[in-house]
């Protein structure tokens, strides 16, 4: 098969992902670094019903012990689900060389090709991406010049719900942190006005092998909150660190219909000074195809985030220094995973 490659944005994307065995390329060493097990038992990831009247302890609950929890009566239509899953099977059906049309350029993060973190590891993920920050009309038209409205009305109307569900969870964090309602539009995370999202749609191919494969290596976002849609097919796991029950392993998030999964980014890490917990984690592939889309949730470009003062004071110190989303990305574009290490008050770390 052909291989379609862009070195400096990632893009290496095999048509159809159709091969008779894996090619070096994209075969990974390290995808049994841990075992992996099901989410049962104290690895249970929790699940979260958004009318439970203890919602704000359970949230806070499972930020700082877990930094990933599902939601469940969130308001969103399962039917607006099912059209959002329609056309991300539209978009990825279309020819490799139509969706390449539309790949991301130097500077833009907007458009078709792999995710971010790609860039620090040597071998390339079984995925496909398709970004979108703002509108996506121009490119929509790119891909479908003579029917691309249903498309952008479909994302249009998901953002909007999406929105106001990360508004509605981000408020519900702040106040497990005991921030007051009246100190919520104080903090830079509870001024809806200083929150910009981004979308991201993904698809991880079916792989007759998928044993030596990842749809996204090991990484943490960058944003505020990541809340995801997933087609019904299990692929995200989240690495639990040694403790008194197991060993470090991989739990696999579970694929509930008509919830969402909300894992927690290094900002939101940051602004809590520690408390919640920025979760690492990765896809892994199956014989099916997975789809899902990302929202993230972050500051606008010249908001500043660092500890908030309640949270930073005569207990306990900040431990970060403020950064914008901006300059956390541009240090995690060399540092990668040591980045947050880079902003402790503690570091000597210049930001060149």
């Amino acid at each position: 098969m052909s291989l379609h490659t862009t070195r400096n944005l990632k893009i290496h994307q095999p048509e159809n992902f159709e091969f008779d065995s894996i090619p070096d390329s994209h075969s990974w060493d390290d995808v049994h670094d841990h075992p992996s097990v099901e989410p049962i038992g104290p690895d249970a990831i929790p699940v979260i019903d958004l009318n439970d009247p203890k919602l704000i302890a359970k949230i806070g609950k499972a930020c700082e012990e877990w930094g990933i929890f599902i939601i469940s009566n969130h308001g969103i239509e399962s039917e607006l689900l099912n059209r959002l899953c329609s056309q991300m099977h539209r978009l990825f059906a279309l020819p490799a060389e139509v969706k390449l049309k539309v790949a991301k350029t130097e500077g833009n993060d907007a458009g078709y090709g792999g995710a971010p973190v790609s860039h620090f590891f040597p071998k390339f993920s079984w995925s496909e991406g398709f970004a979108i920050v703002g509108s996506p009309v121009d490119h929509a038209k790119k891909l479908w010049p003579d029917d691309y409205s249903s498309f952008c009305e479909i994302i249009e109307e998901y953002n909007k719900a999406i929105n106001s569900l990360g508004c509605r969870l981000i408020h519900a964090m702040l106040l497990s942190l005991g921030v007051s309602e009246e100190e919520l539009c104080q903090t830079p995370i509870g001024d809806s006005s200083k929150v910009k999202t981004a979308m991201h749609l993904n698809s991880y191919p079916a792989c007759t092998n998928p044993d030596w494969v990842l749809g996204l290596p090991p990484h943490t976002d960058s944003a505020y909150v990541a809340i995801l849609y997933q087609n019904g097919v299990p692929g995200l796991q989240v690495l639990r660190c040694k403790d008194d029950i197991s060993p470090t392993r991989w739990v696999t998030v579970p694929a509930v219909p008509n919830t969402f999964v909300v894992n927690i980014g290094d900002l939101l890490h940051v602004l809590s000074n520690g408390r919640f917990h920025n979760v690492l984690h990765r896809v892994t592939i199956s014989k099916i195809n997975r789809l899902s889309c990302a929202c993230f949730f972050g500051p606008q470009a010249d908001v500043k985030v660092g500890p908030l003062s309640k949270l930073a004071g005569l207990e306990q110190s900040p431990l970060y220094r403020p950064v914008t989303w901006p300059g956390l990305k541009k240090i995690r574009s060399v540092l990668h995973d040591k980045a947050l290490q880079a902003i402790k008050i503690d570091s000597n770390y210049i930001e060149g």
